[in-house]
């Protein structure tokens, strides 16, 4: 297929480019471009339905030995491209469908984990995207509080792997609740995490950046992760993988706990 040269700021197209920058414009245009080689490489096989254009710098190669065929071309300038590879990933970037999610209703959970995630923060949302793919947890829910799952710092810190685990949109923090399985949180005061053994479903629910948990889901099942003294607290998203490691293991060894004395600390 022909590239389309993009070589002024003026261009529509190259205007629609910038504006998937923001949650605002990837609502609008129900796209997001996707950064680095091998994760460009990795979508394009595995989900080619999810992929709707390569964008390459004029005069530089585009990492690709072939251009897929159905895939239309966009060669930017290289001061154009610049300004659109935000991660400095080189080409090529991946034009990427990024439709509404649909909507979790919060009845008849699937089996397994199904992850709820409220956090502000694009990396650490992107980097649960990518924890919750690789330990096979059934669903990821995006409660309101958190970012968009389609923004580039999100796409960037889950590598790639922003279609290999469902995506739902999700109701606020204070707001979740589930019929028929329970909401385990994460906390300070929890349970430790080694003592636990996990039901065949259930939602995982760690706290707000800094705010933690809100008061009904303190009252519910809360684990907490633990630590050597002296520590403060992990990172929220750390604390939430750690915590999707341990499930993972009990489902395939649940044998074995860590006799050591520590504070069990999570937010």
């Amino acid at each position: 297929m022909r590239a389309k040269d993009i070589t002024s700021e003026r261009n529509a197209t190259f205007r629609m480019f910038l504006a998937l920058g923001r949650a605002g414009g990837i609502k609008k245009h129900r796209a997001a471009i996707l950064s680095g080689p091998k994760q460009v490489k990795d979508v394009m096989k595995t989900f080619p339905d999810k992929c709707a254009g390569i964008l390459f710098s004029d005069g530089r190669s585009s990492g690709l030995n072939v251009f897929p065929e159905q895939l239309p071309l966009y060669r930017l300038s290289r001061p154009l491209f610049r300004q659109i590879d935000r991660f400095e990933t080189g080409p090529p970037l991946l034009l990427i469908r990024a439709e509404p999610l649909p909507v979790w209703e919060g009845r008849a959970l699937p089996p397994g984990c199904t992850l709820c995630i409220p956090f502000q923060d694009p990396a650490n949302v992107g980097a649960l995207i990518r924890t919750a793919a690789a330990f096979g947890v059934s669903a990821v829910v995006l409660l309101k509080e958190a970012c968009h799952p389609f923004l580039p710092k999100v796409l960037r810190a889950s590598g790639g792997n922003i279609f290999n685990v469902p995506l739902f949109n999700g109701p606020a923090l204070d707001e979740l609740a589930v019929p028929d399985a329970p909401l385990i949180g994460l906390s300070a005061e929890g349970t430790n995490i080694h003592a636990y053994e996990f039901p065949a479903k259930f939602c995982l629910v760690p706290g707000l950046e800094g705010r933690g948990l809100p008061g009904h889901l303190k009252q519910a099942v809360t684990l907490s992760i633990p630590m050597v003294e002296n520590v403060e607290s992990l990172n929220a998203a750390l604390a939430t993988g750690v915590a999707l490691y341990e499930w993972r293991r009990g489902k395939q060894n649940p044998v074995g706990h860590w006799r050591e004395k520590s504070n069990p600390i999570t937010e």
